[in-house]
């Protein structure tokens, strides 16, 4: 997932949402910042990350520990 931290770097998802349904998005990035490496500190933190949906222009969170593929390729957290 580090792929995700690099700029202008655009990537799928897939999701578990709080209500236990599964979500999706094809195209999305992290929300511009002028400080990426401080961002991706506070995302550690938070347990969120804040996204931009590139196909449908929205910004949206997703709960990092939620989080089931990037870019077609399942997460395993315990790896």
């Amino acid at each position: 997932m580090s792929e995700m931290n690099k700029v202008d770097s655009v990537f799928s998802i897939e999701y578990r949402k709080l209500s236990g349904e599964y979500g999706s998005k094809n195209r999305c990035c992290l929300r511009p910042s002028s400080n990426r490496l401080n961002e991706v500190k506070r995302y550690n933190r938070s347990g969120l990350l804040k996204l931009r949906n590139l196909n449908e222009g929205g910004d949206f969170e997703v709960k990092i520990d939620f989080l089931l593929k990037f870019n077609g390729q399942g997460i395993d957290f315990l790896a």
